[in-house]
């Protein structure tokens, strides 16, 4: 395995926006940042969604992306200086976020019946004999 290459040591080409008035400049990756607020959840969310989409449970590139930005000519050393990451399968986990609610006829299965005392033997009887008259 090589050696995890220190981020400080990069040095960026960056292109501008208007190539007909700017040239593009090498800077070190201290002289790099963006500012507050510029990234947020919301931002990522659309990216995702502008140029990705699920394809069998793996979120994926959209393939007007790939050409759009030439992404099939490179590969990960050319993003990433280390070695490609080994990712051990795992199961998904059928228990994410909040449990599914659940309908009202289910909460009847959980009800435990109470047991059969000699007092509650005649609610029961008188139960089911309502039950009949409302099936007539």
């Amino acid at each position: 395995k090589k050696a995890i290459i220190d981020p400080s040591l990069f040095k960026y080409k960056v292109q501008p926006i208007k190539k007909h008035l700017y040239e593009a400049v090498i800077v070190k990756a201290s002289q790099l940042s963006r500012r507050k607020h510029l990234f947020s959840r919301d931002r990522l969310k659309l990216f995702l969604k502008q140029h990705c989409e699920p394809h069998d449970g793996v979120i994926k590139a959209k393939a007007t992306s790939i050409e759009k930005y030439n992404l099939a000519e490179q590969n990960f050393s050319y993003f990433f200086p280390d070695e490609p990451p080994t990712f051990i399968f795992s199961p998904a986990s059928r228990r994410r976020g909040r449990p599914p609610k659940r309908a009202s006829a289910c909460l009847e299965d959980n009800i435990k019946p109470k047991q059969n005392t000699p007092g509650n033997k005649s609610k029961v009887s008188r139960e089911k004999a309502r039950f009949q008259k409302q099936k007539e």
